[in-house]
């Protein structure tokens, strides 16, 4: 009897329970983040219809059974599920999408957690970029990254940035870092077309979910022959699981010259020009003082720029999708340059079952650009007219048959004189005429699609294949004016040309991860990839246009002279590649890589190479030894990387003997082009890396060090043969050169402030840096760098033992008082002294300094001396991010310098013809009791070869390259909570910002960052932006 209670009591116990879990009960809680309650969190009960949210103190309130799984999501966090229990209260804490992502980087053809990364990779989140106004999204990745380098030189919409990555690694060949988009390696630089186009110009920076680029040997190993210069992989926006979500975001901004050149006004004008003439004995050319036109002004304008991107996002357990529509409209700074972008993105993901799915990754980019003439020499070039025009004369002239300021007859084809003796120097044209009347225009068509497959093989072992295709397809327009300008002496011109590249790429990657024994876990990686390139060209042209209707195109029989033109190029290359990382307990960590490439581009012999790749970890905080400092010290990580890499961009067919069609006459033939080298090989680069992680306070503080050293063989140079050979160009390439980079790079990143009304985040980084070429054919000097601009090279020299690029010229010693002419130092330390009057040499003497008795020489081959370094040693900056409630404030300092840039631009400004002048010109020597600021010499009219050495380099306009610069300042509002639920809008941020602002710096030019291989030469002033916008999340 006792036995048969027993089992009739614990029946009725476990009917009861059974029925307890099966009532709906209330289940309260709250949902907070890291920094405090979040109202708004949608609750459901997953399978039902069950559905509530979060009250304004994180609160929530249900109907549940035990046993139901709880859904808790909000925008911009990652979903959480929770399965009820016995108690009746569930409190959760969410996790940022933003946090979760930094826990994942990109490594190529995969990813890894941060904790088990051993090489340098720095990831910048997609927001940080979202709402600045930019062309292109790398000219704002500036100063985000350490060892990451991005200068702007130009406010020409179309002008791409330039990216390096640890230094530059190559003299001959590309020195652009390898873009990949979503696994895809993608076209960059300017890719056809007239005016300036940017391959990555066709991205919306708003498609972008995050950047992770690799630096070192351990990350860069994996991508072998493409990865010299550094790697930056794009991840874009996916789709998540969860209901329907609209993202809409617009930007309208005015951006304006950030500074103007300090050009003399009409006063100044007059008493300048007419006193280079009247120093020399000449009646005066300067005459009239009705005007005081500002030329810049009229070129350089106020300009719009408008941005909108609508976003759709969502998904189920097996499907999730993601579109979005985008549409770019900015005018340039300068009068006919803009740029407009059509853009469609659109991802879907799809389970069929439960091993494998399906996706796919389409992008549609239509970008049109309008530029124009920027040549630092030409004379219808912005910039170098715009500055040399008089401020006596109008721009505009109604007595005119043009209504512009014209010389007549009209072929004499200047800017009118008005009420001057003489024509203005150099033969400028009026740039107000040639901006208003010639075209520059390019139009890209460009399509990224890539299809892929995931496999679940086993639990452990996974396939993916992965085809894709880059197709850009750039059609160029290119008209001048037959009345005035660039066209006038061929009666008009007009050129079409289309350009195509197609690249297309296919991966198969197999990836096996397991644990052994709870803490061996062991990854492994192959992929074998393929990739062909074809660039296909052709062009046409005429001149002598029967009329400025045929402005739009090339029209059959409208004009005279012909001419056509083109090429086909196509290469390609096979990859095989190995990774196996092994890690115990996540604290012990080794990786290591092989890649096998293979390279049309190479002759069959040198064309495959193997680039390996290994480094190790040692997480230090996971040891017992640290346990006792933990709270202090809560993160501890040693890092060391050796690799091998190599770079492609050596052109395509190097090696090869090539010949080119020569006609002679009205006949054609087959003319010797290119002396091959069959033995030509990769330029190679060994990457070494040590680096260490630190975090202290619960990592409140975290701390990032690397030394890096990249040492460049193989460099392909063209090596001279005697002229005799007959081979053209009297050179052959060979692997000859030699050069190294090597820094340090430090980061810091500091939560000050996190609690629940007001959060503030500080970051900052420094690269400290170095360049050094130590070897060149037979040790000879290369002047001219690695440029072919005539603007840009004769200032400029690669020698051994010195940084690349570094400036070549002459040292200026300064004035000589007693007679205003130039001094210059020799090689062997002596002064010279230029006799303006005579364009002649002497002997200087500081005692003596009238005595023109001793002639001298001042030699381009044996009295030029390196100038400076043109690459910057450190560089780096500081952000700063605030939250208070609703508001948010944000800004970012960028700093660079320890490199010499030669203002070309400045010397142009001294020009002693009869132009405009720059302001510094008001401190020439005037006599010996008014020697000026003992820098500028005495005026002198028609001596601008001589004044100021326009041929050559030299210190008296070389300047130091130090700034600090407030990049960008942002101040937004995000509407309450309350508010939002009424609306029924998940967010809504207002916002204003300011881009480019402000420079400190000593730098007489525009911008020190306006260089191209440290010469600053006739630049578009850069652009500083003011702009507001709006976020809406539904």
């Amino acid at each position: 009897m006792k036995l048969k209670f027993k089992w009739i009591f614990t029946l009725l116990v476990a009917l009861s329970m059974q029925f307890s879990f099966a009532q709906e009960r209330t289940v309260t809680g709250k949902v907070s983040d890291k920094t405090g309650v979040i109202p708004g969190v949608n609750v459901l009960v997953k399978g039902s219809k069950a559905n509530t949210q979060t009250d304004f103190d994180g609160s929530y309130s249900i109907k549940a059974k035990t046993g139901d799984v709880l859904v808790f999501s909000y925008v911009g966090m990652n979903n959480k599920q929770v399965t009820v229990g016995t108690s009746n209260t569930v409190n959760v804490e969410l996790e940022s999408e933003a946090q979760l992502m930094n826990e994942v980087v990109v490594v190529g053809y995969g990813v890894q957690k941060r904790k088990e990364v051993t090489g340098s990779i720095s990831k910048i989140a997609g927001n940080d970029i979202a709402n600045l106004v930019t062309p292109s999204f790398e000219g704002v990745l500036a100063g985000r990254a350490t060892g990451v380098q991005v200068v702007t030189n130009s406010g020409i919409v179309g002008v791409a940035p330039k990216i390096r990555i640890r230094g530059i690694a190559s003299i001959s060949s590309g020195s652009d870092p390898l873009i990949v988009v979503d696994g895809v390696p993608i076209l960059s630089g300017d890719i056809g077309g007239v005016a300036n186009t940017n391959g990555l110009a066709d991205i919306n920076p708003d498609d972008i979910e995050s950047f992770d680029i690799l630096k070192d040997g351990a990350a860069t190993a994996i991508y072998g022959s493409r990865a010299a210069n550094g790697v930056i992989l794009i991840t874009t926006k996916s789709g998540k699981k969860g209901t329907l979500k609209v993202n809409f975001s617009s930007n309208f901004g005015v951006a304006s010259a950030a500074k103007k050149y300090d050009l003399l006004q009409t006063p100044d004008f007059l008493t300048i020009a007419n006193e280079k003439r009247t120093n020399r004995g000449q009646a005066p050319w300067a005459v009239g003082s009705t005007y005081n036109t500002d030329w810049q002004s009229a070129v350089l304008r106020n300009a719009p720029q408008i941005t909108n991107n609508l976003a759709f996002s969502g998904g189920s357990d097996k499907t999730k999708y993601y579109l979005s529509l985008g549409y770019t409209d900015q005018d340039g700074i300068n009068l006919a340059n803009s740029m407009q972008r059509y853009s469609v993105r659109a991802n879907i993901d799809q389970d069929i079952n439960k091993w494998l799915s399906i996706g796919t990754n389409l992008s549609v980019t239509r970008t049109e650009y309008n530029g124009l003439n920027t040549s630092a020499s030409g004379l219808s070039g912005n910039i170098f007219n715009t500055i040399r025009q008089l401020p006596n004369v109008p721009i505009y002239d109604a007595a005119n048959p043009t209504g512009y300021n014209l010389t007549l007859p009209l072929s004499t084809n200047t800017v009118g004189r008005w009420d001057n003796t003489d024509p203005v120097g150099d033969n400028i044209t009026n740039i107000l005429y040639v901006l208003d009347h010639n075209k520059y225009y390019s139009k890209v068509n460009r399509t990224l699609l890539s299809l892929f497959a995931n496999a679940k093989i086993t639990s452990d072992l996974t396939y993916k294949l992965q085809v894709s295709a880059d197709n850009s397809i750039t059609g160029g327009l290119q008209y001048w004016n037959p009345i005035h300008g660039d066209g006038r002496s061929r009666n008009g011109y007009l050129y079409n040309d289309n350009t195509e590249y197609l690249r297309w790429n296919w991966q198969n990657i197999l990836n096996y991860k397991h644990t052994f024994g709870e803490n061996h876990n062991v990854g492994a990686t192959a992929v074998a990839e393929y990739q062909k390139q074809r660039y296909q060209n052709f062009w046409g042209s005429g001149s002598d246009i029967i009329s400025d209707f045929f402005n739009q195109n090339l029209v059959t029989n409208s004009y005279v002279t012909k001419d056509s033109g083109g090429s086909v190029t196509e290469n390609g290359i096979i990859s095989y590649l190995g990774r196996f990382t092994y890690n115990y307990k996540e604290k012990y960590f080794i990786q290591g890589s092989i890649r096998r490439d293979g390279i049309s581009k190479l002759s069959a012999d040198t064309r495959w190479t193997n680039f390996p790749g290994v480094s190790a970890g040692w997480t230090v905080s996971k040891e017992d030894f640290m346990q006792s400092i933990s709270s202090t010290v809560s993160d501890f990580k040693l890092r060391a990387s050796y690799s091998k890499v190599g770079n492609t961009e050596i052109g395509n067919y190097p090696y090869m003997d090539l010949t080119t069609g020569s006609p002679y006459a009205t006949a054609n033939g087959i003319g010797y082009f290119q002396f091959g080298n069959p033995q030509l090989q990769w330029e190679s680069s060994e990457k070494i890396d040590f680096g260490a992680d630190f975090g202290f306070f619960n990592n409140r503080l975290t701390i990032g060090f690397d030394y890096y050293r990249n040492n460049i063989d193989k460099l392909i140079l063209a090596v001279p043969v005697s002229p005799s050979l007959g081979v053209p160009f009297n050179t052959t390439n060979k692997n000859i050169g030699k050069l190294y980079n090597q820094g340090l790079e430090f980061a810091v990143g500091f939560k000050a402030i996190n609690n629940q009304n007001f959060k503030w985040d500080l970051s900052s980084n420094l690269t400290l840096s170095k360049n050094v070429v130590t070897d060149v054919f037979n040790g000879q000097d290369i002047i001219g760098g690695s440029s072919t601009d005539t603007n840009i090279a004769p200032n400029i020299i690669i020698r051994e033992g010195e940084s690349m690029n570094s400036l070549y010229g002459f040292k200026y010693w300064g004035v000589n008082k007693a007679n205003g002419n130039p001094v210059y130092y020799k090689a062997d330390g002596s002064l010279v002294q230029g006799n303006i009057p005579t364009s002649t040499y002497y002997v200087f003497d500081p005692n003596n300094p009238a005595a023109l008795t001793t002639p001298a020489t001042l030699s381009a081959a044996t009295d030029k001396v390196i100038l400076g370094n043109t690459l910057p040693t450190y560089y780096g900056s500081l952000s700063s991010s605030m939250k208070y409630k609703n508001l948010d404030f944000g800004f970012m300092f960028r700093f660079s310098g320890g490199n010499k840039i030669f203002n070309s631009t400045r010397r142009e400004l001294m020009n002693q013809n009869f132009n405009n002048n720059g302001t510094e010109i008001l401190g020439r020597w005037q006599s010996v009791d008014n020697p000026g600021d003992g820098w500028t010499p005495r005026l002198w009219a028609s001596s601008n070869t001589f004044t100021n050495l326009s041929g050559n380099a030299s210190s008296r306009f070389v300047e130091k390259g130090d700034f600090i610069s407030l990049d960008n300042i942002s101040l937004g509002y995000t509407l309450p909570r309350i508010l939002l639920d009424k609306i029924q809008v998940e967010n809504f941020r207002i916002y204003v910002q300011a881009q480019n602002i402000w420079l400190i710096s000593d730098y007489k030019g525009i911008n020190p960052e306006m260089e191209t291989s440290g010469v600053d030469i006739n630049g578009t002033p850069r652009s500083k932006v003011i702009s507001m916008g709006i976020n809406v999340s539904l």
